[in-house]
């Protein structure tokens, strides 16, 4: 390979752009692909690098081309994914075919994406998912211009922040196309496309038992982890870096406008965004660090007015805490917009302006960076298994305020908060929401203590709801008994929506204390923290907290401060205090499940008697009136207690056998009814055994608990039979899931009898015909029989020579 094969191809290329794109494009990409994987490692580099410039750009090409059927990009795409990770992975690459190479997976993931759901390809997937990676954890890098693995010292590392910004934007682009895909669309209602360009291509349209899209939940907590990423970018990066904030803001609208379920998360972290905190790079100069930051906060602006006017930030529901204070940043970044044009950009005063890093301040930036470089990694290692967080409350108006007034060209607040917290932020503003729609729905003035507010931080002010007197009653001092049918009384007699109504009063009035416990937390931090200003102003010695260690993530709070005495105690021993309920021995175990076993044997036998469930309002007790909403009488009871036998309490063989004894039992007491109780217990039986296979010491299979219940409801009904039985007998051991030998020699007693062997040989003759793996059996069995009794002879070879030769 030399220069003039490239040359051919560049040729090739104009060509087909001329004539034919679709079909002659596609064979230059081909062509170009076989040159770069036939060249070897001692090929001319400068060559290779050509080729492999070449070959992106071409494969970008055909992938953005309106020339190209749509239908067929994927495949193309398809055909050299392969080949784009190893162009990539090479060690000499320059930013130019890294950059195209990012942008051509941005935009073919969504198409790709959708054709492994189609057609399940496991190793386009591992592709996909390992170039993504690779592109991803490289993006708070300066790959390819310096190498990730490089070690650099603190300085070099600073002013990389501020390389390759090409390949960072592309990275951006791929990063946000991955959270569309990846996050799915809650309803096509809610999403409106105005310019017609809309991805509807997301993870709700794969199946949730898909083969190799399997675990939806661990993508979609991907797409989450990695908006997190982008907004965490905006609130820790601590230099003035224009041209990727700008990106990054232009992708958070894209992404809100088309997921737009993402909006709490984005503005939360937005309103976290502080630009005047941002420093000056060492190599800016004061003039292109005045204009970088007009460039984001006209972004900012942008950004805001966008939300506004396509509805996605609005006064009322859940983003109505954002709308308020969006609109006043708006507002303000405007007011300094148009001043700053009415003077002249040029026009200021230098010293006022620059705003470089002193020592203190470039140590904690070089921490800051090296662990956020670090978390994205990470974010991708790790596949992103879990998510969880929590934030400040969306009614701490005084910290909202601060991150208001620090977006606004007078403020000078701290932007080195992690955006964990906006997790609980959000859940918090949907319950809040929930409450108030339940309450707007409901009367509250069925209640004497209808207030959303406690008077104070007792549990009998948080759940009272009838006259406070009567709440200072200790209950815990009242027998279980009398306890358990109070609340089961309650639960059955109160109206549903009147009960939603009192559990939305309770959660308002935990939402109270929560926020004031955050917000009293908060104002002990805030003085912790003047304090420490104040001796350092003062020449005093300052123990610093540790600001640049990764943030540990706090879960909210399940019980408010001080909720009790128990609480206090327990605050001061720095413990947690818990209940443990007393551990039941194993008699009292045995006991607890004879009665639950027996409660539900005696809804159904009382719903088999219509005498019995006429009374049931004023005879049953408490519990037993409240029954599952989808009960059904015929089904319900046999298989909640099949699957408790066979996968609920099998660990435990005594608990298993008493349900089978029960069911053993309900079967024989009338046997004529109900055969297909006893078919569909012993079918449950076999079915658990089937899929949980052990063997014996002979290698069969074993199927220990079907065996010995199916032989014995067979030693128990056999006595029982008459001929007039014989449709439900043959019927039984027609239908059994595995008939063996033993089965066979419980019909022994049957056919021996002179009152009931024409039952007995009809069942034989039956299974004969019509279950041929029991012929054997059956041959056996006969063969033995009639040496035993010779006046049945006649009988046994009546079906030994007709089926069983």
């Amino acid at each position: 390979m030399n220069e003039s094969d490239i040359d051919q191809l560049y040729k090739a290329r104009e060509l087909a752009l001329n004539k034919s794109p679709e079909k002659t494009l596609p064979k230059v990409l081909e062509t170009a692909e076989s040159l770069y994987l036939a060249a070897d490692s001692n090929a001319d580099q400068a060559i290779k690098h050509r080729l492999s410039k070449f070959l992106t750009h071409v494969f970008y090409e055909i992938l953005t081309s309106e020339l190209i059927p749509k239908n067929e990009k994927p495949f193309i795409a398809s055909q050299h994914l392969h080949t784009i990770m190893l162009i990539c992975r090479d060690s000499q690459i320059d930013p130019v075919t890294y950059k195209y190479a990012i942008l051509s997976l941005t935009s073919s993931y969504s198409s790709l994406f959708d054709l492994v759901a189609k057609t399940s390809n496991q190793e386009l997937w591992d592709t996909m998912q390992e170039l993504k990676s690779f592109i991803i954890t490289r993006w708070r890098t300066p790959y390819p211009k310096s190498k990730s693995n490089e070690q650099v010292d603190d300085s070099s590392m600073l002013a990389q922040e501020n390389e390759n910004i090409g390949c960072k934007l592309a990275t951006l682009k791929l990063i946000s196309e991955v959270i569309i895909v990846q996050t799915p669309i809650i309803s096509s209602s809610t999403i409106k496309d105005k310019s017609g360009h809309m991805n509807m291509i997301s993870l709700a349209s794969v199946p949730d038992n898909h083969p190799v899209i399997s675990k939806k939940q661990v993508y979609e907590s991907e797409a989450k982890k990695l908006l997190d990423s982008l907004l965490n970018y905006l609130v820790e990066q601590p230099f003035m870096i224009s041209m990727i904030f700008v990106a990054i803001i232009n992708c958070l609208a894209i992404v809100m406008k088309q997921r737009p379920q993402t909006t709490i998360r984005i503005l939360s972290g937005l309103l976290r965004f502080n630009v005047d905190a941002k420093f000056q790079m060492d190599n800016q100069s004061t003039v292109n660090y005045r204009l970088a930051k007009r460039f984001v906060e006209r972004a900012y602006k942008n950004f805001v007015q966008f939300g506004l006017k396509g509805q996605y930030i609005k006064n009322t529901g859940t983003t109505s805490t954002f709308y308020t204070k969006l609109s006043k940043i708006s507002q303000t970044l405007h007011v300094i917009g148009e001043e700053a044009k009415s003077k002249g950009i040029l026009n200021f005063d230098a010293n006022e302006v620059e705003h470089y890093m002193n020592s203190d301040d470039r140590n904690k930036a070089i921490a800051q960076i090296k662990r956020l470089r670090s978390s994205i990694d990470d974010l991708i290692k790790a596949q992103m298994l879990t998510h969880d967080g929590s934030s400040l409350s969306n009614n701490d108006n005084n910290t909202f305020d601060n991150m208001q007034s620090s977006n606004i060209a007078n403020g000078k607040a701290s932007s080195s908060e992690s955006i964990d917290d906006m997790h609980f932020n959000e859940k918090a503003l949907q319950l809040s929401e929930l409450q108030k729609y339940t309450m707007s729905k409901n009367n509250m003035q069925n209640f004497f203590n209808s207030s959303t507010v406690a008077l104070d931080n007792s549990y009998s002010s948080v759940y009272s709801l009838m006259n406070s007197k009567n709440s200072d009653i200790d209950m815990s001092k009242l027998p279980s008994d009398l306890l358990l049918k109070l609340c089961s009384e309650a639960v059955f007699n109160t109206d549903t929506k009147k009960m939603l109504t009192g559990l939305s009063i309770v959660a308002s009035r935990y939402s109270d204390l929560m926020n004031k416990y955050k917000t009293k937390k908060r104002r002990m931090e805030d003085d912790e923290m003047a304090e420490r200003l104040n001796k350092r102003l003062r020449g005093e010695e300052v123990d610093e907290p540790m600001t640049n260690a990764p943030k540990v993530e706090e879960k909210p709070k399940e019980k408010v401060e001080e909720m009790s005495e128990a609480s206090a105690i327990n605050k001061s021993n720095d413990s947690t205090y818990t209940i443990e309920p007393e551990k039941l021995n194993e008699n009292e175990k045995e006991e607890h499940f004879k009665r639950i076993i027996s409660n539900i044997m005696d809804i159904k036998k009382m719903e088999e008697t219509p005498e019995i469930s006429s009374f049931v309002n004023t005879k049953l007790k408490p519990l037993q009136k409240i029954k599952l909403m989808q009960w059904n009488s015929s089904e319900s009871w046999l298989h909640i207690l099949t699957r408790l036998a066979t996968r609920g309490v099998n660990h435990d063989e005594n608990m298993s056998n008493i349900i089978r004894q029960t069911l053993y039992d309900y079967f024989l007491d009338n046997f004529n009814d109900r055969a297909s109780v006893a078919l569909e217990w012993l079918n449950e039986e076999w079915y658990n055994e089937t899929i949980n296979k052990s063997k014996k010491e002979n290698g069969e299979e074993s199927y220990k608990n079907y065996d010995e219940w199916s032989l014995k409801l067979l030693d128990g009904l056999v006595p029982s039979l008459e001929n007039q039985h014989r449709r439900l007998f043959i019927r039984l051991m027609s239908e059994l899931p595995r008939v063996t030998y033993e089965h066979i020699l419980k019909l022994r007693s049957v056919c021996l009898d002179p009152a009931r062997s024409s039952l007995g040989f009809q069942v034989l003759k039956f299974l004969v015909m019509f279950r041929p793996p029991t012929k054997p059996y059956i041959k056996e069995f006969l063969e033995k029989l009639k040496q035993e009794d010779s006046t049945i002879e006649k009988q046994c070879n009546s079906i030994l020579d007709k089926y069983c030769k």
